[in-house]
């Protein structure tokens, strides 16, 4: 431990964690919101309709495939994280600045307008620069979310770290959301020799640049304000891959949280997504996305101020439940009532964003709890290999929402024929996307959240426990390393007779042989 475990955070701290996550969800929201439509509007904007159908499927196959390489990537990530030992600048946050040049640079790569490529061409374009994008992103989020365990223990600073990075995030998305749609958009002639907004290839490529700087500001800015105030014994990290990935599965907080929030990000990707398309095409209007922007994120800003307080008397389960509930409600009135108008389908969208809300501020505690739960289970504290699965399971998440592309493509939608060019059952089959899908989506987190083990009372009674284990394993290593500064002196004072040391074969022998073999498969 360096300093007092239970010391109180400070405003820089939740600046700097916060900011951290505005570094990645900058970026991030971008990517969710401008990555699909760069490859169908920009890449794809030449091809006619049959080549557009294969290019778009491609595009889903690419995002797959990635999602199966975070299958090895990300646990990858995780367990050398975990094991390694913390340098003079503490074992995670060193990451900030390994993995967050490169990340920038990467991002602003995927978006570059590279002209008259071919079907093949795009294709590997696309595979090289959004993989490596991914991998990078892991190097700096699994070792990112992993800091707010040896930040503090405390449940309470924990949630204000939660909200801390909702807030970072949410104000990184701010710039996909708000400003893009008035930035990258360009005045040209579609297929039918008429004038419409486009996307700006060129334009686009410039505001990633910008955002490249901004990441690069936040992550040093989180590397100087952060600070790894808790240290857990190196001995208890040792776990082997395999080990901790079996225990994990065997976790059923862990599981049902990891799932939950797969569902949280695919939701998020996939509404910002279809939603571009959805306001271009049904409403014939691109202006609006500012406004569908605000609509979904006003309500997480108004209820921060009391996120904490209404936590201690409800519980994080609970008001999840309560406003997943709101969410699916919502969500099934603008499926089963086909919205006219574009004004009160954005009233709808604050409806939903004001029940997902609570999770979306407390995924991250709700996260720390379930690494907490684990180890209470085994005794070991994983949280780097634990958030490693997380974030694997949010990236499965990211898969699940680059289905919008196929989908596009299953109801008619051709990027040549332009927003005003597409059939009547392609702008209807859009509408029944943007709003069946997450309808869905809302509908299984509710039932998760309702599995969920942790309730209020349950949450309280771990921590009681976790405790005293905490304090039984601290306990126990000073008395060892006590013991063990006698001994060393005491050694050549009263060697062991032979005596006294058990034969070869013997009971005493064999049970510690075979202690030795339980140890070897719990360590590397």
């Amino acid at each position: 431990m360096r300093g007092d475990m239970e010391k109180k955070l400070g405003l820089k701290s939740y600046i700097g964690y916060g900011v951290a996550d505005l570094g990645n969800n900058i970026a991030f929201a971008a990517v969710g919101s401008y990555l699909t439509l760069f490859y169908s509007d920009v890449l794809g904007a030449k091809f006619d309709e049959a080549t557009a159908a294969t290019w778009l499927s491609a595009v889903t196959a690419i995002m797959i495939i990635a999602r199966i390489w975070d299958a090895i990537n990300d646990p990858i990530m995780g367990w050398l994280a975990q094991r390694a030992k913390p340098s003079k600048y503490g074992k995670f946050r060193q990451y900030f600045l390994i993995g967050g040049i490169p990340l920038a640079l990467s991002a602003v790569l995927m978006f570059a307008p590279i002209p008259d490529m071919s079907l093949a061409e795009c294709i590997v374009f696309a595979f090289f620069t959004y993989i490596a994008y991914g991998m990078l992103y892991t190097v700096v989020l699994v070792p990112y979310g992993s800091l707010a365990t040896v930040m503090t223990r405390d449940q309470n600073e924990r949630s204000r770290l939660s909200i801390a990075r909702s807030i970072g995030g949410g104000i990184g998305g701010v710039p996909a959301g708000i400003l893009f749609p008035l930035l990258v958009y360009s005045t040209a002639y579609n297929a039918a020799g008429e004038l419409e907004d486009v996307l700006d290839g060129k334009k686009l490529v410039i505001c990633m640049a910008v955002i490249a700087v901004i990441m690069l500001a936040s992550y040093v800015i989180a590397f100087f304000f952060t600070k790894e105030n808790y240290e857990y014994p190196h001995a208890v990290q040792q776990t082997k891959l395999t080990v901790a990935l079996k225990s994990l599965i065997k976790n059923k907080a862990f599981v049902i949280m990891s799932l939950a929030g797969m569902l949280l990000i695919a939701s998020s990707m996939y509404i910002t997504s279809i939603d571009v398309y959805l306001f271009n095409v049904y409403y014939q209007t691109k202006d609006m996305m500012t406004f569908v922007t605000i609509a979904t994120y006003a309500p997480m800003v108004i209820m921060i101020p009391f996120t904490e307080q209404v936590i201690k008397k409800i519980g994080k389960k609970e008001i999840c439940v309560y406003g997943l509930i709101l969410s699916v409600v919502a969500t099934l009135i603008m499926t089963v009532w086909h919205i006219p108008n574009p004004w009160i389908f954005i009233a709808f969208c604050f409806l939903q964003g004001a029940g997902v809300s609570f999770f979306t501020l407390e995924i991250w505690a709700l996260a720390m709890d379930v690494i907490d739960s684990h180890e209470l289970a085994t005794g070991r504290r994983e949280e780097a290999i634990g958030y490693a699965a997380f974030t694997f399971m949010r990236k499965i998440g990211q898969a699940i929402a680059a289905i919008a592309p196929a989908l596009l493509g299953l109801v008619g939608y051709v990027a040549s024929k332009g927003y005003g060019g597409q059939s009547a059952e392609t702008v209807e089959g859009i509408y029944l996307l943007a709003t069946v899908v997450p309808l869905i989506m809302f509908a299984l987190m509710l039932v998760l959240m309702l599995l969920y083990p942790l309730g209020k009372k349950k949450d309280a009674e771990m921590r009681e426990k976790l405790a005293a284990l905490r304090a039984e394993r601290e306990g126990t290593a000073a008395d060892v390393a006590e013991e063990g500064s006698t001994s060393e002196e005491n050694a050549a004072e009263a060697p062991v007779s032979d005596d006294e040391r058990p034969e070869e074969g013997s009971e005493e022998e064999g049970e510690r042989g075979e202690h030795a073999e339980e140890e070897k498969e719990a360590k590397e």
